[in-house]
């Protein structure tokens, strides 16, 4: 977190992806802004997204801030720590 303010999150992604789609519905749930980028239409972003990960194209990719840290795949657990991280307000959900 810089400046006391929330880093901005890049979320690469593809359209028919469930992991992404997770990520997606959870960050408007939270109302949490965010570009998504389309690895599938975007060459650029997607050899970035394979820079990242090793030479996967695994997504979703979440870059927070300029790299300051990014997560892959993440569970709505991970994702909510990693928002967390980054200076989000999120609630802590009620586990069963």
């Amino acid at each position: 977190m810089t400046g006391g303010q929330p880093l901005p999150i890049r979320m690469y992604a593809r359209p028919d992806c469930e992991d992404s789609e997770l990520a997606r519905n959870r960050l408007r749930e939270l109302g949490i802004p965010f570009i998504e980028i389309n690895i599938d239409e975007d060459e650029t972003a997607a050899q970035y997204v394979e820079r990242l990960n090793r030479g996967f194209r695994s997504t979703p990719t979440i870059v927070f801030g300029d790299e300051a840290f990014y997560i892959v795949e993440p569970t709505v657990e991970q994702l909510d720590e990693a928002l967390r991280r980054a200076g989000y307000p999120v609630p802590v959900r009620a586990t069963s």
